[in-house]
């Protein structure tokens, strides 16, 4: 069977939120909800999904991909944006075959789109239609033989009609919200948070009852008075804080101490200042949206709310800086690749320059939706001097695959070894090719040591500390440390 999947609605009630994104891509409990839909959609195992995209459709298609992650091959179709469904269906026409499923992107399902197809096909008509407490889903089954007006689910504002005749299936065991409003995507979010949405996949671990936590967050314990709470990815809840239960932090959220969260849902990359109460609201970087009231407030007072995604532009333009100095570094080092070439040929004739796998900055959607960072193959020379064997990992830094500065990048075998949360730390800064563990510690440090630096250098660096690293990194190219023997390469 095949599905199509509308995601071009755009929400003009849920503004200010959809000024920057669309309705399908707003995060329910960590996910965007085009990703909760397509993770029910794989439980049938289609053999195709129409993806219909109109604003932010870029978006769209860098979130889900290709659907691999899924075991779903995803189709992209681009729509105008006020076409109705019906006309949208016409276009698809000749890539449909046999009867196939309609679902809305933009809202919240409980998993139920297997037991609806199994009642469903026992049914005459040329619709129909998924219901719970006798409103519709925004799930249709459409015949094969089914021509002229289908009457498909359009934006769910407009309150979905049908004939009378026309049959549905009911589905009282299911949960769903139509996210019509901002109200009702904050209830959503609590809700899912809570569990409501039996069988919605929430990406966490549960540490405690009602408390689920996502990966590389820290949040002690202590700050949760009451439950239910959710804590995305990458979180940090300082000590102090205190969340009075019903609570929901996306991904990359920052809440400092002393604030307080109260039926809140904070959206991505967003910095909560000390003392700052949210209470019965949204918060998304500088945008409060007080429920009780609808009023939308724009906090300029970055240490009240702040935008951490202005941050990702201050790397995004690092990134720009390291690879134009490592191509400039580059090019000065090249009288050395000759010492390079002969110092590695004395040290081992048959492999003087070695492959090696390591762990970069690239990063890849992961099977539940998170980013990974993804591995690449780096040349290590096989001579003992530290300057010569790490100088061909400068194609690395001009390629994007490593900064100049940052932690050590790691093979995937170091990285399995660590099981405790705190050694995971130091993945919050780049990997880099010079940093404190590089210059501060000897090639033969333990590990845990290695570790502990770079997590505090990973919590505490800035633009101005990472070029002082640099600065140290380019004077210790001069030291006896830099020419004098070393550990033996890692090998792969």
């Amino acid at each position: 069977m095949q599905v199509v999947l509308f995601t071009d609605r755009a929400g003009k009630a849920l503004a200010p939120f959809t000024d920057r994104t669309c309705t399908a891509l707003l995060p329910v409990a960590g996910k965007a909800l085009a990703i909760h839909a397509l993770e029910s959609i794989a439980r049938i195992s289609p053999s195709k999904v129409f993806v219909v995209v109109s604003p932010h459709a870029d978006a769209v298609e860098s979130d889900l991909e290709d659907g691999r992650r899924w075991g779903l091959d995803l189709e992209y179709l681009l729509t105008r944006g006020d076409e109705t469904p019906d006309a949208i269906i016409d276009r698809l026409r000749p890539k449909l075959e046999g009867d196939f499923l309609v679902v809305r992107g933009d809202v919240l399902l409980s998993p139920c789109l297997p037991e609806f197809l199994q009642r469903a096909t026992s049914l005459r008509g040329a619709t129909i239609a998924a219901t719970i407490g006798g409103a519709p889903t925004g799930v249709r089954l459409v015949r094969a033989e089914a021509t002229g007006r289908l009457d498909l689910p359009y934006e769910p504002e407009s309150r979905e009609t049908w004939k009378e005749d026309a049959p549905t299936v009911e589905l009282p065991n299911a949960r769903f919200s139509r996210i019509e409003s901002l109200a009702a995507f904050h209830r959503a979010n609590l809700d899912a948070a809570d569990g409501k949405y039996t069988g919605l996949i929430i990406p966490g671990r549960t540490v405690k009852p009602g408390i689920v936590v996502g990966r590389q967050s820290r949040i002690p314990l202590e700050v949760v008075k009451a439950g239910p709470v959710f804590i995305g990815s990458r979180c940090d809840v300082k000590s102090g804080a205190e969340i009075h239960g019903s609570v929901v932090l996306s991904d990359d959220v920052v809440v400092d101490r002393s604030a307080t969260l109260r039926s809140a849902v904070i959206l991505p990359h967003t910095y909560v200042g000390e003392m700052v109460d949210v209470s019965d609201a949204i918060v998304w970087s500088n945008d409060l949206v007080h429920l009780d009231s609808g009023a939308v407030a724009h906090v300029t007072d970055e240490f009240l709310l702040a935008d951490l995604g202005a941050a990702g532009l201050e790397e995004g333009a690092a990134e720009i800086v390291h690879r134009a100095i490592g191509a400039m570094l580059l090019a000065l080092s090249l009288p050395l690749w000759p010492f390079l070439l002969a110092a590695s040929l004395l040290s081992d004739l048959k492999s003087p320059l070695r492959t090696i796998q390591l762990i970069g900055n690239r990063t890849t959607l992961g099977p539940d939706g998170q980013r990974i960072r993804t591995t690449f193959a780096a040349t290590e020379a096989a001579t003992r001097v530290p300057l010569l064997r790490h100088l061909p990992l400068l194609v690395a830094v001009v390629r994007g695959d490593i900064r100049l500065v940052g932690v050590s990048p790691l093979t995937p075998e170091e990285a399995s070894k660590r099981t405790e949360d705190w050694e995971r730390l130091r993945d919050r800064a780049p990997a880099g090719l010079l940093g404190p563990a590089q210059l501060s510690l000897s090639g033969d440090a333990p590990e845990e040591e290695r570790w502990v630096l770079e997590a505090y250098y990973a919590q505490t660096r800035t633009p101005a500390s990472d070029f002082v690293w640099l600065a140290r990194g380019l004077g210790a190219l001069f030291s006896p440390r830099a020419w004098g023997p070393g550990l033996r390469p890692r090998t792969s």
